[in-house]
């Protein structure tokens, strides 16, 4: 059952339009400085991330696995942050952790040598049993870094077959991430400055944000079926409110949710961000193949460096000192939150 629901989410986020309605990156505008710093050749986009140095300040966001499409899906994108020197996350990887004959589907991304491999497993299955065990196998499966723990309630609540326990959720991930270096993980609905507080007191590593602005997975699973999915279409936190919110805790953030190209990259570490996470926009390219997947990658990684450029910045550690207009339903957010 797990591995059909996979392929049905990948053929819905590749054909059907699972967007949210308002783009909130189009609320922020970086300030243009008139002469730039340095020779755009000479912007320095490397970054370090939780220990580890990235030639990009990007990661290859959580996608998929557990089908063999998503093997494919998945090792084009592992060739292309091998590449490229970027980090990737995969899917969940419960499919696997359930049927082993799947594990293929994810283990695959262990054969190439990117800076960051990031595991995946879901908040709620945290509730209903899983534990340290799971834990090492989804780390194990692909030689993982760190491993994201998804929240995905808002899916959970729409997919006719979803999981919404919570129990002793919170308990149980306190201490495994004393253990284990865990990124708390959104799917597109944000994370709240409440979970993040939580997150920081239970000893996670890092955040990524996804917040509203590109998938929404109550859409994806309007279209499996979850009628209620129409209603909550656009239900969250905006991912740059997310990043303006979250970033005086000083923790690590992946800035996600919607980003499409690099002046959208550009906004997301202006706000706080220290790395970004891309997804969808990778998806269909991975489904052809590495060069595919390393020309749109390449094109965002252009479009940043001259964001960069143009405010007058020499490097992405710069970048976060740039100034910004904030406009549009976003203010308002920032206004009233």
């Amino acid at each position: 059952m797990i591995e059909n629901r996979k392929l049905e989410h990948i053929k819905i986020c590749a054909d059907k339009d699972v967007n949210s309605h308002h783009n909130y990156w189009n609320d922020v505008v970086l300030k243009h400085e008139t002469i730039p710093k340095v020779d755009m050749e000479n912007v320095e986009l490397s970054v370090e991330f939780l220990g580890k140095k990235l030639n990009y300040p990007i990661i290859i966001d959580a996608m998929t696995g557990g089908h063999k499409v998503a093997k494919l899906i998945n090792e084009n994108l592992a060739a292309a942050a091998e590449e490229l020197g970027i980090g990737m996350a995969v899917g969940s990887q419960r499919a696997a952790i359930e049927n082993t004959k799947l594990e293929d589907t994810y283990s695959v991304v262990a054969k190439y040598d990117m800076p960051l491999r990031i595991g995946n497993l879901g908040a709620p299955q945290f509730a209903l049993g899983y534990g340290e065990e799971e834990v090492k196998k989804a780390i194990e499966m692909i030689d993982a870094h760190a491993i994201d723990i998804h929240f995905n309630y808002l899916q959970e609540a729409i997919q006719p077959e979803g999981d919404t326990k919570v129990g002793n959720l919170r308990e149980n991930l306190a201490e495994l991430a004393r253990k284990y270096k865990l990124i708390a993980k959104e799917t597109g609905a944000g994370i709240s400055r409440n979970a993040a507080e939580f997150f920081k007191n239970a000893g996670f590593k890092a955040i990524d944000v996804s917040g509203v602005s590109g998938t929404s997975f109550a859409a994806v699973e309007y279209y499996r079926g979850g009628e209620e999915g129409k209603l909550f279409w656009d239900w969250g936190l905006p991912a740059p409110y997310c990043i303006l919110s979250l970033k005086d805790l000083n923790m690590p953030l992946i800035g996600s949710g919607g980003i499409r190209n690099g002046l959208d990259a550009a906004k997301a570490i202006a706000l706080g961000a220290d790395v970004v996470g891309i997804a969808r926009i990778l998806l269909k390219p991975a489904m052809k193949s590495k060069e595919d997947v390393i020309k749109v990658l390449e094109r965002i990684i252009k479009e940043l460096r001259i964001a960069v450029f143009l405010i007058g910045a020499e490097s992405v550690k710069e970048l976060k000192n740039a100034k910004y207009v904030v406009r549009g339903e976003l203010a308002q957010w920032l206004r009233h939150c």
